[in-house]
């Protein structure tokens, strides 16, 4: 009998080993990501992402959060509690609009090294490869300290949210004489992955950009739009995470709020590792490249 019951346990550890293992990897290319590059490589990269178009990330970010957040407060008259299910998709539509650049600047910035025969000489420097993908990105998103000023907007979104649990909970506290302690408990779980959701979706969303804008540059060949591809791709990919969210939701019949919000974040943190891995494979490297940075 106790073999029995010891099967499960062991294999719900295992899960949450593997999905704490993929939480890791995003959070280890977050933090490289959000640091600024200081290479000879990185200044190389600045020059050329000079002479691109320049369009104002920050700016372009406030101006698309303001309009949806008029969309969301007309929005909540037409469905009411509903729209709290859509939470991720309004904050994946506030991230399309600074990831879509970042993708614009990327995929061509890479595809100028490797047309220049750029890429293939400074890959060979012992970092490899994957140092000048990711030196690529960390000077796009640090153009202009524009992924500093986002995260501390979700920071502040976040904190609101929090804000906000607590008023709940000393309201609840208050009633709960009327409601029952699982109800209060559920409650509480679903303000807490809300908050979970703002402040974690931005550096999914970003991370993902970066990682589908460098399989784009290195996967697409002859006279495809790369950029186009990449932007697409990044857009499906949102769309498909919270479409199997759903879909598991409506399959096991769990409708709850908080199982949704937790795997919509399991889903990302799932795909961001199967790409890092794909992109380690083929450049013939192994995971020591944030090992050294960690």
């Amino acid at each position: 009998m106790t073999r029995i019951w010891n099967r499960p346990a062991s294999q719900i550890s295992g899960c949450l080993r593997i999905f704490l293992w993929h939480m890791r990897v995003r959070a280890s290319l977050w933090r490289d990501l959000s640091r600024d590059a200081s290479h000879p490589v990185a200044a190389h990269l600045r020059r050329q992402l000079k002479g691109a178009r320049y369009l104002p990330v920050l700016r372009l970010s406030v101006a698309c959060g303001l309009v949806l957040l008029i969309l969301v407060a007309y929005s909540y008259a037409l469905i009411d509690h509903v729209i709290v299910w859509l939470l991720p998709v309004w904050l994946m539509l506030f991230s399309f609009s600074h990831c879509a650049v970042w993708i614009a600047r990327i995929v061509p910035l890479m595809s100028r090294q490797s047309i220049l025969g750029v890429l293939d000489e400074i890959s060979v420097i012992p970092p490899g490869r994957v140092f000048v993908y990711m030196t690529v990105c960390k000077v796009v998103l640090n153009h202009d300290d524009a992924v500093l000023w986002l995260s501390l907007l979700r920071r502040v979104l976040a904190g609101l949210v929090t804000l906000v649990l607590l008023m709940t909970l000393c309201i609840a506290l208050t009633l709960l004489s009327e409601s029952s302690i699982l109800d209060l408990a559920a409650i509480l779980l679903d303000l807490v992955l809300a908050a979970a959701v703002i402040w974690l979706e931005h550096s999914q969303s970003t991370v993902l950009a970066c990682l589908i804008a460098i399989e784009a540059s290195i996967r697409s060949e002859g006279n495809v739009d790369k950029t186009s591809v990449a932007v697409v791709a990044f857009a499906l990919a949102q769309a498909l995470c919270y479409a199997v969210t759903l879909a598991v939701i409506i399959g096991l019949e769990l409708y709850s709020l908080g199982v949704g919000l937790l795997l919509f974040l399991l889903t990302r943190e799932l795909l961001v590792s199967t790409l890092w891995r794909m992109i380690l494979n083929e450049a013939n490297e192994e995971v020591g490249y944030l090992a050294s940075r960690a």
